[in-house]
């Protein structure tokens, strides 16, 4: 149940409520699932919503290309881990170097 309370992040100013998976008119989509025609901004996007909510229709070439698209995607969230830890550490690595120039420049 959706809290009527809570504002719509996909309203438009006119208060119209636009779904998220909405492509603008002027962008074509990429691929478009072929049991339930909902269209996806990319192929990747399209394969992972096959397995997601048709897992009990699809066919051999399907679940290989589900397999390899979460294979993807779980490498590209690790890179991404990565980066988060390293840009984390690299501020912290500032903020302590920043501080220890600070005590120096007062003792």
């Amino acid at each position: 149940m959706t809290d009527p309370s809570i504002a719509d992040s996909s309203a438009t100013p006119d208060g119209a409520s636009v779904p998220d998976t909405a492509i603008p008119d002027a962008e074509t989509p990429a691929a478009q699932c072929p049991y339930c025609s909902r269209p996806f901004r990319t192929e990747q996007a399209c394969t992972l919503h096959l397995g997601d909510a048709h897992g009990e229709t699809w066919t051999d070439d399907e679940r290989a290309a589900y397999e390899a698209a979460v294979d993807d995607e779980s490498d590209d969230l690790f890179v991404f881990h990565l980066k988060v830890v390293g840009a984390l550490s690299l501020l912290y690595a500032v903020y302590v170097l920043a501080y220890m120039i600070v005590l120096g420049l007062q003792g």
